[in-house]
């Protein structure tokens, strides 16, 4: 775990001084770069963490003996991972260099999307660890690279232009299908709901809440096979209530601070994903396999808390005369750093996606006896 404590002390400490006290778009990019190199190193240094790292390197191995026809006829459903995977074996590359290549492009996206929309960069790191995405890319390679494509996506779900964003949507779900169960997105967070609809969703939760199972069997036919089956596996188990209450907490705290979002249609968004984060995580408590679906609009956590804690800096620092606001805002920093905090110590105490504590390939080669 020291791992862990380190990289977030030291990454959070150096963006707070590189980017909260000396506010240039060149320190912003030094210190995202060192970011993007620190956390890629650890991703692509780690050894059997992640619950899918053998599921992966089996499905590495696998397309060894595979042709492209091949692939596209078990696989064609999500072939482009295979593909991936395919390709490697071609060059003669190894199963650790995916998975470099793999956090090299999930990381990337993640600083890109940190630098262009992240008020708090500093603050943007620290939540990118904390919440638990950093440890979501080591454990599920194939989802990550659709979450990438999703962040991809953003702008063109926020200026509305459908084109690009079906686009990145149907080639990110080619590596995971999950994807494009998210399209609906694109009409949905941009949509400020009235007391009217909003109890109409309130409904419709609940009623789907109830009726899961024997609506599930309905769909279950027009699924893929892999969806098909989670009915009967460990995946179809349900996770506690506790799992709730940091889900709640996080809607709870993008409500109360929504007007600090001061452009309208961001606002929206980012209270509608906080909400829909929220009532994904209520489906969990039927089957933790549904968990996998939040992570789509809870990443725009990465920017959502950032914009509010910030909002609070700029009224404040405008004039020397506000000390109370610069109180204010010290207050907001600290607040979100305890949510994040605890939503870490949460996960790392729960064992969330098996990567705690961290193990890297220094381990595994210790681990090997030395023969005679």
């Amino acid at each position: 775990m020291a791992v862990y404590y380190f990289t977030i002390c030291i990454l959070t400490g150096l963006g707070f001084f590189l980017t909260e006290k000396q506010k240039h778009a060149k320190t912003t990019v030094l210190y995202l770069s060192v970011v993007f190199v620190l956390l890629t190193f650890l991703a692509s240094f780690r050894y059997a963490i992640g619950f899918d790292y053998f599921a992966y390197r089996n499905i590495f191995e696998m397309t060894s003996n595979l042709s492209f026809s091949d692939i596209l006829y078990y696989y064609g459903y999500e072939p482009l991972f295979f593909v991936l995977c395919a390709l490697f074996h071609l060059c003669g590359l190894s199963f650790q260099s995916l998975i470099t290549s793999v956090s090299i492009f999930v990381i990337l996206v993640a600083m890109w999307f940190i630098f262009r929309y992240s008020k708090l960069p500093w603050m943007s790191v620290y939540l990118y660890i904390t919440l638990q995405f950093f440890a979501y890319d080591m454990n599920l390679m194939r989802q990550a690279i659709g979450v990438s494509f999703f962040l991809l996506a953003y702008p063109y779900l926020e200026h509305q232009k459908p084109l690009p964003y079906t686009i990145l949507l149907f080639v990110g779900g080619l590596f995971h299908n999950s994807l494009w169960f998210m399209f609906p997105l694109y009409f949905l967070l941009p949509k400020k709901f009235s007391c009217k609809s909003a109890a109409c969703l309130a409904l419709i939760t609940g009623c789907g809440y109830l009726f899961f199972d024997p609506l599930f069997l309905l769909i279950k036919p027009f699924l893929p096979e892999k969806y098909a089956v989670y009915q009967d596996s460990y995946f179809w188990n349900s996770n506690s209530w506790e799992y709730l209450v940091l889900p709640a907490l996080y809607c709870l705290l993008i409500f109360l601070f929504r007007k600090r979002i001061k452009n309208l249609r961001r606002r929206t968004i980012y209270l509608n994903s906080a909400i829909f984060y929220f009532l994904i995580h209520i489906f969990i408590t039927k089957h933790f396999i549904l968990e996998r679906f939040a992570i789509y609009p809870f990443v725009f956590s990465l920017t959502a808390i950032p914009e509010i804690v910030a909002s609070y800096r700029s009224s404040g620092q405008s004039s020397a005369k506000h000390p109370r606001m610069l109180q204010k805002y010290d207050c907001m920093i600290l607040l979100f750093l305890a949510f994040g905090g605890a939503f870490f110590l949460f996960a790392a105490q729960k064992g969330f996606h098996h990567v705690y504590p961290y193990v890297s390939l220094l381990d595994q080669s210790r681990s090997v006896p030395v023969g005679n």
